[in-house]
């Protein structure tokens, strides 16, 4: 009669062992992570984000600094903050992992001067909506993310010293091609 008794204490005990490593063998998941696009830096921009995650679903933030040129012939000054609403398409067990769709909005603001020739100055500033896709994979705490996105612009402001002057400086301020490689770090 005893022995019966303890049967239900030590199969109890098995499984609440059984749940404790199981759960130990999971990986932790992150709903936080940090990165750099190593894509951007060659064109000299400097890309830096960071994403919240829960489930499905993630808010990224992205701020861009466009490196003073090594050129002799333009001094430039381009800055952009972006904030991305993006989906985790086939995301079941960790947050912001797999294949993404993005929708975003991104304000840009620029300065350009020339350093050789007749000096000129260009002003600009943009605000853009536009659609990102893209695939993150995780590794423990790494966090890899390829991604392309295009946006419009849906309101410009520029201006140019001496007014009216034909410039090539900076023509291409109105568009927004998103390309990258982004290296990140998961927390």
């Amino acid at each position: 009669m005893k022995y019966y008794s303890s049967i239900p204490l030590i199969l109890l005990f098995v499984l609440q062992f059984y749940n404790l490593t199981a759960l130990a063998q999971e990986e932790p998941s992150y709903k936080n992570r940090i990165g750099i696009n190593v894509l951007g830096v060659p064109s000299e921009n400097l890309v830096a984000s960071y994403e919240y995650s829960f489930l499905k679903n993630g808010i990224w933030l992205g701020l861009e600094h466009k490196l003073n040129q090594l050129s002799d012939k333009k001094d430039q000054q381009v800055n952009s903050i972006a904030l991305e609403y993006r989906y985790y398409i086939f995301a079941n067990n960790q947050p912001a992992d797999g294949l993404f769709v993005g929708i975003y909005s991104k304000y840009r603001w620029g300065e350009e001067k020339t350093r050789t020739g007749i000096d000129m100055q260009h002003q600009y500033k943009a605000l853009f909506a536009g659609l990102n896709t893209g695939y993150r994979y995780n590794y423990k705490r790494l966090a890899l993310s390829a991604f392309l996105g295009y946006g419009l612009a849906l309101w410009t402001r520029e201006s140019t010293n001496p007014e009216n002057s034909p410039h090539e400086l900076n023509e291409n301020f109105e568009k927004d091609l998103r390309v990258g490689l982004t290296v990140g770090l998961a927390f």
